[in-house]
């Protein structure tokens, strides 16, 4: 017979771990008056067993539950835990793991069992054994027991060593896994156990021996633009060679004048500045070409349509509903202007350059759009003085620096109106200011000079080893020589045609790729200096930018007396813009048959100069094209090196005697002194005046008429041409309104025949509006060669003639042209 017992209170673990049979077993083995069959099964450890000396018995095959606990106590389970940088379950053993699992080894015959967890070690066996293993056990755990060791380190050397041997620490706390050395070692410290603190605590010091730090500052500008981006690789390429690189950066600033372009080919900057005006007024009532008005005011734009009228409002706002950012051109409706040009100011206040850019490209879009549309006129509101307050100065700065950019781009005669309200003098003076500044011949009041901010570096190279340190310095002198590239360009003579737009542009650009630019137009030199990549590509740019200035001076002389122009109808031509203009001429004298190009809304057309035929690519529709030789200059023109100028004429020549006589003739008995006549040499204007002259049907209309002025508006005139926008208030207007103050007139003679220039054939008619000067009492008048071509009779509310006519008259002496190359001031009369 069996007996079958299960002591819940000490054996509830044992069932979990099947090796445990195999111990209690061996119980049974060395006790020969015990007869044990121990298995394990799902449910637990099963247990037989009985006395054999009794067992001759049946009644004494039973053992009491006492003598069951004597044999359950002849066992023991304990658990020993680990500390948490042990793990005896991964791969990469620990020191003590290793050790445990060693001993694990030794024991395996001895009547012990030993269970391996992450962290635990469960020992089960006679209670004997598993005390002499637990011992064992305990002192391999002291034996890898960690403590925190503090390091004699003052603070540079902690740092040094984290900075430049972070990787040998990495490594040696690998070597010696129960160790901790990155963490704690930023607090001076060390973890690991007592056997080998003495070689972890040896090989740290030995790196921390540093040798005295020496200074290397970096001197070269060129690194200086690029060096606030360069102190990562700096301290990258120190630990290369195990030196700690300290940076110290001091900002400094270098400014750079921008010098003045020499190119004085097609037009003067005094003359752009003629060509623009600051005057009082209400927008609504200028008489100009083109009134341009921002959308994005909504006072502004609300008020114009409201005078332009119903239809007008109408129209605009069915084209603002297709497109709000493109230029929309529409009609002027009972303005006195011809057109009225809706512009949206995309105003950004990103940065300072975003703002004064938005404003520069509201006016060069708007003075653009004038020129593709053969605008003579153009008026401007102050935009941003009102509602948005922005600074006046910068506003004014911006505008009439962009005005005067895109007339010496443009290289066309184009008035340019600023309009100021009455009330708004303060905003006056600024822009008045403005102005006067640019009439003294400057290109720009703002861009003078650029400015670069600079970093000087001076490095402290930190190390255990002073051959390391030279070596460090050698590299670090390679790199900086290495990164930056210094160009120089000597003997170019091409930059005396550079214009100032190209100038200002090449060095903005330098700029925004942090290369410093030093540039002489006057000797020809040309600096460029920075990082080897910038410098690179602002040379590239260099490179185009002089192969486009030299090819459109290039395409310029070529073109300067060929005039090429379009049938527009029967018998009238119109000339092609100067840029295209110069693009066929270079066409025609290389021999192509065909000269592609796309207007400025993208209509491709073709030119067959075979058949002198144009052919538009989307309607196919055809019209003639001629290209006319210019006569070029008067022969009896002086010598002039400048586009203006003006010459006193000889009182016994000829040419004198012929102006005088024709003035007296219609002077009409008045007791007149000429002081002296000048001829008038402008030769942009004339080549316009004449290439019209030229293509027009009616050339044999050609009338000398006279025009009376005040003596403020000569200049204007002499250096731009006769607008429509500005003839009246020189002359005619003036004039009229005090008149207006005696007579109580009812209209202007400044529009009573058309809204354009004034002339008479009468110097006796001219001699009222040429009001003596207030200084000397001279009056002023000017020898005008006009083609009046068809002239009907004008009224007050004539923008432009009716079809099929050119000027306006009063049916006797006095025409009104509406073309600024309708005529051409030949002389000007000085008298009293």
């Amino acid at each position: 017979m069996s007996s079958t017992s299960e002591h819940e209170k000490y054996t509830r673990v044992w069932i979990k771990y099947p090796e445990c049979a195999r111990i209690i077993q061996r119980y049974s083995d060395e006790n020969e008056h015990l007869h044990i069959l121990c298995n394990y099964e799902a449910i637990g450890l099963i247990i037989i067993y009985f006395n054999k000396d009794k067992a001759t018995e049946l009644h004494n095959l039973c053992i009491t539950s006492v003598t069951l606990d004597k044999i359950i106590t002849k066992f023991i389970l304990i658990d020993i835990s680990l500390p948490s940088i042990s793990d005896l379950t991964i791969t990469d053993k620990s020191n003590l793991a290793q050790d445990i699992l060693r001993l694990k080894d030794q024991i395996q015959s001895e009547n012990i069992l030993l269970i391996l967890e992450q962290r635990c070690i469960h020992l089960f066996g006679f209670i004997d054994i598993v005390r002499v293993v637990e011992k064992q056990i305990e002192e391999i755990k002291t034996k890898y027991a960690s403590s925190t060791f503090k390091l004699s380190l003052e603070s540079k050397q902690i740092n040094f060593l984290l900075d430049v041997y972070y990787e040998e620490l990495k490594a040696l706390e690998t070597n010696f896994q129960d160790a901790a050395i990155i963490e704690p070692l930023r607090n001076g410290e060390f973890t690991a156990p007592s056997y080998v603190h003495d070689r972890i605590e040896k090989e740290i010091m030995a790196l921390t021996s540093l040798c005295m730090p020496i200074n290397f500052e970096i001197q070269e500008e060129a690194f200086g633009v690029i060096a606030h981006n360069e102190c990562t690789n700096l301290k990258n390429i120190g630990r290369q060679y195990k030196c700690q690189i300290e940076i110290e950066k001091k900002p400094t600033s270098k400014i750079y004048e921008i010098p003045k372009t020499l190119a004085q080919d097609h037009i003067s900057n005094k003359l752009t500045a003629a060509a623009i005006r600051i005057l009082k007024g209400d927008l609504a009532e200028q008489k100009v070409d083109l009134v341009v008005v921002s959308s994005t005011s909504l006072y502004l734009c609300d008020g114009i349509l409201k005078k332009a009228g119903e239809s007008v409002k109408k129209e605009y706002n069915a084209a603002a509903n297709r497109s709000s950012l493109e230029p929309l051109e529409i009609d002027s409706g009972q303005l006195l202007c011809r057109k009225l040009l809706f512009l949206t100011w995309q105003i950004n206040q990103t940065s300072q350059e975003a703002f004064y850019q938005s404003i520069r490209n509201f006016v060069s879009k708007a003075v653009q759009h004038a020129i593709k549309a053969h605008h003579t006129s153009i008026a401007f509101p102050a935009i941003g003085c009102g509602k948005y307050n922005f600074d006046k100065n910068i506003v004014a700065n911006e505008m009439l620096i962009e005005a005067q950019t895109q007339l010496l781009s443009a290289n066309v005669l184009l008035q340019i109106n600023f309009v100021i309200l009455p009330t708004e003098n303060d905003v006056f003076n600024i822009f008045q200011a403005k102005l006067e500044s640019l009439q003294k011949g400057n290109v720009e009041i703002n861009d003078t000079q650029i400015e670069y901010n600079l970093t000087t570096i001076t490095t402290t190279i930190i190390s255990n080893s002073t051959d390391k340190q030279e070596e460090c310095k050698k590299a670090l002198n390679s790199h900086v020589n290495k990164s930056i590239l210094v160009r120089e360009h000597c003997q170019q003579h091409v930059l005396k045609k550079w214009t100032q737009p190209a100038i200002n542009a090449f060095y903005k650009y330098c700029f925004h790729q942090h290369v410093v630019l030093d540039m002489n137009i006057l000797i020809g030199y040309c600096k460029l200096s920075g990082s080897k990549e910038s410098v690179t590509e602002a040379e590239n740019e260099y490179y185009r930018e002089q192969t486009k200035q030299s090819e459109q001076a290039r395409l310029m002389a070529i073109a300067r007396d060929i005039i090429w122009a379009f049938e527009k109808d029967d018998k009238n031509w119109e000339k092609y813009v100067p840029e295209l203009n110069a693009l066929i001429e270079d066409a025609f004298i290389s021999k192509l048959q065909t000269f592609k190009y796309s207007d400025n809304k993208s209509v491709e057309y073709v030119i067959d100069f075979t058949q002198n035929i144009e052919t538009c690519v989307n309607t196919q529709l055809q019209r003639l094209i001629i290209r006319h030789a210019d006569a070029g200059l008067p022969p009896h023109w002086m010598l002039q090196t400048e586009n203006v100028a003006r010459f006193s004429l000889d009182e016994n020549s000829n040419e004198y005697k012929d102006i005088g006589a024709l003035f007296h003739t219609t002077m009409a008995n008045e007791c007149i002194v000429i002081l002296r006549i000048e001829r008038i040499q402008n030769k942009q204007w004339y080549t316009q005046y004449n290439s019209y002259k030229r293509f027009s049907p009616k050339k044999d209309t050609e009338k000398k008429l006279f025009h009376g002025c005040r003596q403020k508006s000569v200049d204007l005139i002499v250096n731009s041409f006769f607008n429509r926008s500005f003839a009246g208030v020189n002359g005619w207007f003036a004039f009229t309104l005090r008149n207006l103050c005696k007579n109580k007139m009812s209209l202007f003679a400044g529009v009573l025949y058309g809204q354009g220039a004034y002339f008479s054939a009468k110097a006796s008619y001219s001699h009222g509006y040429a009001m003596p000067s207030t200084q000397n009492g001279e009056r002023y008048m000017f020898v005008v060669s006009v083609i009046v071509g068809n002239s009907t009779r004008g009224n007050t509310n004539m923008k432009i003639p009716p079809p099929g006519f050119d000027s306006t008259t009063d049916g006797d002496h006095i025409f009104v042209t509406y073309r600024d190359d309708q005529a051409y001031a030949e002389y000007l009369i000085v008298y009293k």
